[in-house]
């Protein structure tokens, strides 16, 4: 079993890179491989024509699309979805008969070999010109509920785990993820990246991946951010 890892996609908007790896890496794969998108994932959105034909190759695929929610999701749409347990946490898939799956938030997997954490959301920089219910969700953060049920699976097992994906990162890696944006000294926190500063204290990981800040970096040995690069579990954007 091999699991790969990507930022976002934004519903179409950045898939070429998925259709590049697909045909000199992910074609040779098969249902025992992963991919997974951390974050900003976005189908379904619109439902154009375009839109259900992307769905319609990644479902194709001989390997398995993953992804943990960012803050440009649809969730009006996944909130319809029921849940379902699988390889040791809770997810939803697109639809019916997907084989297309939304990690939940503060779950626990169980993927080559390897115990996956994972912590969708982030706030969004845009909701100035987004209209909410059409484009924007306050669902986009984590609910006081949701963290709550986080900390309680990572009790669980001893707080200890191989990897992290999110879709944002904690305030005390804002700054290297952002460098040399003219913000990178001055980042915007809020709750969710406080929160997620607690885990990096109290959590045990071999390194962490997350989406969002649409760039590839290997921010330390144990931290990094994804945009167009595919990388194996494991492995930074340098291996």
């Amino acid at each position: 079993m091999a699991v790969f890892v990507t930022g976002d996609i934004h519903g179409g908007c950045d898939m070429q890179k998925l259709h590049d790896w697909d045909s000199t890496v992910g074609e040779s794969l098969d249902a025992d491989d992963y991919l997974i998108v951390a974050g900003d994932f976005g189908y379904p959105w619109d439902y154009s024509r375009g839109e259900c034909d992307e769905i319609a190759w990644l479902e194709a695929r001989p390997y398995n699309v993953l992804f943990v929610d960012g803050n440009h999701e649809q969730f009006a749409h996944w909130e319809t979805r029921p849940l379902e347990m699988w390889r040791g946490g809770l997810t939803q898939r697109l639809s019916e008969d997907s084989p297309i799956r939304r990690l939940c938030r503060g779950e626990l997997f169980e993927l080559g070999g390897s115990r996956v954490f994972v912590l969708g959301g982030a706030a969004s920089t845009d909701m100035d010109w987004r209209t909410p219910g059409i484009d924007w969700w306050p669902q986009e953060l984590p609910s006081e509920e949701e963290l709550a049920h986080a900390d309680e699976v990572l009790a669980g097992c001893g707080w200890k785990v191989d990897y992290v994906i999110t879709h944002t990162c904690s305030n005390r890696m804002l700054s290297h993820a952002l460098y040399p944006d003219k913000t990178w000294q001055t980042p915007e926190r809020d709750r969710f990246t406080g929160y997620l500063d607690t885990l990096e204290d109290r959590l045990s990981f071999r390194r962490w991946y997350f989406g969002h800040f649409h760039r590839d970096r290997d921010l330390d040995d144990a931290h990094t951010v994804l945009y167009n690069e595919v990388v194996r579990l494991g492995d930074g954007v340098f291996g």
